[in-house]
């Protein structure tokens, strides 16, 4: 068994989020820096801004768009909700590449695309009505236009499905894995067949935090830099 050294932290954000907001404003990457490891904090693509397409086409391979803008060599990855999918679809991609990873938001829903993703693209799209149902308006709570392009994001939730995960794809997967839920959010209370899909996972559950709350939660960030730091070797 022989050492290596740890890279860089990529960090990847939910959908309608933002990198800021998520990890700099949160403090997860002055923790990691004072934990010794540097950050690469990434906006997904349609995010981040003016510029990005409208079109949902444009958005048929979320992962490999990424992938260019990854930090060479061994990395470490976060990833939060959508960025948790990518998170583990780049695992898939790129093996040998990734030390360790952590899961954040998400459960059973790995397996299918969003499903309020229509709804929450009509309410970027057109604003919010008396019928918009209750997960969507969690949505605009969190949202904030000042850092992302509306139209965009709702492109990226209109896009033909990606990534697309089967178990038996997933059990592929062989680094050590962490994934954190909140205890409010009801994606993480169905999980049952991503862990068994993901022998030596690693589950750990938040009380009282929700969906969007959890990047924000302190707790997640201490047990995934407490995980990520963990010596680890290869043989």
């Amino acid at each position: 068994m022989t050492n290596f050294a740890a890279g860089p932290v990529v960090l990847l954000h939910g959908c309608g989020g933002s990198a800021v907001e998520a990890f700099v404003e949160s403090g997860w990457v002055g923790s990691l820096a004072t934990a010794g490891r540097e950050a690469c904090v990434l906006d997904l693509p349609g995010h981040g801004g003016a510029g990005c397409s409208h079109r949902p086409q444009d958005y048929a391979d979320l992962a490999g768009s990424l992938a260019g803008l990854l930090p060479p060599g061994h990395f470490d990855i976060v990833g939060f909700s959508l960025g948790a999918k990518l998170a583990l679809e780049l695992l898939l991609r790129l093996p040998g590449r990734v030390g360790r990873a952590v899961l954040g938001g998400l459960g059973d829903n790995a397996f299918a695309p969003e499903r309020v993703a229509p709804a929450v693209a009509s309410l970027l799209e057109e604003g919010p009505t008396a019928d918009t149902p209750p997960p969507v308006l969690a949505f605009l709570r969190e949202w904030n236009p000042s850092r992302n392009d509306a139209l965009a994001v709702a492109a990226v939730l209109r896009r033909p499905a990606n990534p697309v995960f089967t178990p038996e794809r997933l059990r592929h997967i062989a680094v050590p894995l962490l994934l954190v839920n909140g205890a409010e959010d009801p994606l993480g209370k169905q999980s049952d067949a991503l862990v068994a899909a993901l022998p030596g996972l690693r589950v750990l559950t938040l009380p009282g935090t929700a969906h969007f709350d959890l990047p924000r939660d302190p707790r997640f960030q201490r047990h995934a830099i407490d995980f990520l730091c963990t010596p680890r070797t290869t043989t």
